[in-house]
């Protein structure tokens, strides 16, 4: 990589904008995986074709995504280092069984019927989703399983046939608050009422979770950095706690890291939730790159500056900026394990921003973490996404070092204005959360946020006369080029209706141009900054305010459900993304699917 070149880039954003880096960096050595506990073959060509319409299916279902091994040799590491890689690589196990039981309470019997009879491909198509049920191919015959069980997902953490009116009468209940927790699970008490059971207090996940913070006070036990050890022995504390709301003081110690491995292990994300309120278990465990992480850190001298620009943005009266926390803190890591919710199905995330609850959020104290490795899995087949969809004149300006300072700026937005446990003044005069009011659409509302806030920024640092027009340019393009690669997923997701919601209004107002006579996409310099501050403040307007009416109003919009279920695109959007995916497909284009490995022990 030419670093120095590099350098230069990010001290330039830190000091009054966010130039495009121009140099091009060698891949970060790649990640490693918590392997399961029988191992999942590779799936082999089949000598003939299969008869049975499900395994075709199973087959092509897989064939969608690019099975892409990322490796990385334990062979340099010291002897405490490799005794607690090889904790963390079981306590990823463990989540993994949590995960797999958050989605389906029957998971661990179809992963034992599966590893046992399954064929080659059925065990990695399992492997991949973590469930057996097809997720792009929504017809009931795709399934890793001849019996082929009915798709349901996300539903054990509420009792069994909970109505729409019931839920609606927690926030009532004496115990609301707790029923209401990401880190608890409902069950009815017998007496009319529900109860609130931490995970660990659980029939279903308890076991599982004593077994997680003994591994986790393993690797404390072993690991060379104080803070990570501090992290690992709080976490495994909280995992036992009988709280609603175990998790403040171990998330304080996560911020504080500080050694070689950044480790982030417990219930964090809802998107599998169906209601998005429930967290799910995850995992990751990085390397930090210490050299890019000093100068990402240059950054946080310009955050309060832009939680103020954002105040401006929608209004002093709307929302007055918070004061930020000086220990905000940002990392660059090369991820070894991910597992449970972290160990995604179709691609993989690029950074995270945590935690999204709790004292710390409402201090203004965050972490964000930048996936360097994966951001550069996708570098290739951004481009390609580019040849087959972009405008030719703009293929040039796809950059992936743009697309870093994007997804950068994207979670450092996310500490901006609303959070999820913010309290507001809704329409109709109560007082709720931002989860409660919003509900379902309270976590795409946030990724828009973070998206277009992110955005935006850039057109208010160039006044600063930082970033020049080629930059800009540079930008605007990889992140258009990165919302098209997430449009190509299922449409159920949070993400792809996400990316509908911004496309859609950024066509709408003529940033983003869809050129039907030949089929491609193109940014509008001159309309774009505009047409991004138009929805940033729009959709930061809509969180601050709980308006659950305006959520619903934009997200239809764009996005409709269709009789059945089944949902799809509204608009000139919707034949554009028809094209897209016929092109992508004519390309042989696949996004990567990541499978971790860790050798040299």
């Amino acid at each position: 990589m030419k670093r120095a070149i590099f350098t230069i880039a990010i001290l330039a954003l830190a000091a009054c904008g966010q130039p495009e880096p121009k140099s091009t960096p060698k891949p970060a050595p790649q990640a490693s995986q918590a392997k399961p506990a029988a191992p999942i073959p590779k799936p082999q060509t089949e000598a003939k074709k299969p008869t049975d319409d499900r395994l075709a299916r199973v087959e092509a279902e897989y064939a969608r995504y690019a099975d892409t091994p990322v490796t990385h040799f334990a062979a340099g590491l010291t002897p405490p280092e490799k005794e607690m890689i090889q904790y963390l690589r079981r306590a990823a196990d463990l989540v993994e069984r949590l995960y797999m039981l958050q989605l389906n309470p029957k998971n661990l019997e179809w992963r034992e019927e599966i590893e046992a009879h399954g064929t080659d491909i059925e065990r990695a198509l399992f492997f991949r989703y973590q469930v057996p049920f097809c997720l792009d191919d929504d017809s009931p015959d795709c399934s890793a399983l001849p019996s082929k069980p009915r798709q349901e997902i996300g539903l054990t953490s509420w009792p069994e046939g909970m109505t729409e009116d019931e839920f609606e009468g927690l926030t009532r209940q004496i115990n609301g608050k707790e029923l209401l927790s990401p880190f608890t699970v409902v069950r009815r008490n017998g007496h009319g009422g529900f109860d609130a059971l931490p995970y660990a207090g659980t029939e279903e996940y308890g076991n599982l979770v004593r077994s997680l913070a003994g591994m986790l006070t393993r690797a404390a036990g072993v690991a060379p950095d104080p803070t990570l050890r501090k992290f690992l022995a709080s976490r495994a504390k909280a995992l036992l706690s009988d709280s609603a709301f175990p998790y403040d003081e171990s998330d304080y110690d996560w911020i504080a890291l500080k050694g070689d491995f950044e480790v982030n292990v417990g219930p964090y994300e809802t998107y599998r939730d169906p209601r998005g309120v429930k967290a799910f278990f995850q995992l990751y465990v990085g390397r930090e790159d210490k050299e890019l992480t000093a100068e990402l850190a240059r950054l946080r001298g310009s955050l309060q500056e832009m939680e103020t620009a954002l105040s401006g943005l929608v209004g002093k009266d709307l929302y007055r900026a918070r004061r930020l926390d000086p220990r905000i803190a940002i990392r660059a890591v090369d991820v070894w394990l991910a597992a449970g919710e972290g160990r995604r199905d179709r691609g993989a995330i690029v950074a995270f921003h945590l935690p999204n609850r709790g004292k710390a959020v409402e201090e203004g104290l965050y972490k964000k973490v930048i996936m360097v490795n994966h951001s550069m899995a996708f570098a290739d087949v951004a481009r390609a996404r580019a040849e087959a969809i972009l405008a030719r004149d703009q293929i040039a300006l796809v950059d992936a070092h743009a697309d870093i300072v994007n997804v950068t700026f994207h979670e450092l937005a996310h500490g901006f204005g609303a959070f999820q446990e913010m309290k507001v003044k809704t329409p109709a005069g109560k007082t709720a959360t931002v989860q409660q009011a919003l509900k379902e659409h309270a976590m795409l509302l946030e990724e828009a946020k973070a998206d277009a806030l992110g955005l935006w920024l850039l057109a208010f640092q160039r006044k600063g006369g930082v970033a020049d027009e080629e930059q800009a340019k540079r930008r605007y393009v990889s992140a258009l080029v990165h919302m098209l690669g997430l449009l190509q997923y299922p449409l159920d997701g949070t993400y792809p209706r996400m990316v509908a919601v911004e496309l859609g209004s950024l066509m709408d107002s003529g940033g983003v141009v869809w050129n039907a006579a030949e089929g491609r996409f193109g940014v509008d310099f001159a309309k774009m900054p505009a047409a991004i501050e138009e929805l940033a403040r729009k959709v930061a307007a809509i969180q601050l305010t709980g308006d659950e009416t305006a959520a619903k109003g934009l997200v239809a919009r764009y996005v409709e459900t269709k009789p059945g279920g089944a949902i799809g695109l509204k608009g000139p959007l919707a034949a554009a993304r028809a094209v897209m995916l016929d092109r992508f497909k004519a390309a042989g284009l696949k996004s990567p699917s990541l499978r971790y490995e860790v050798t040299g022990f």
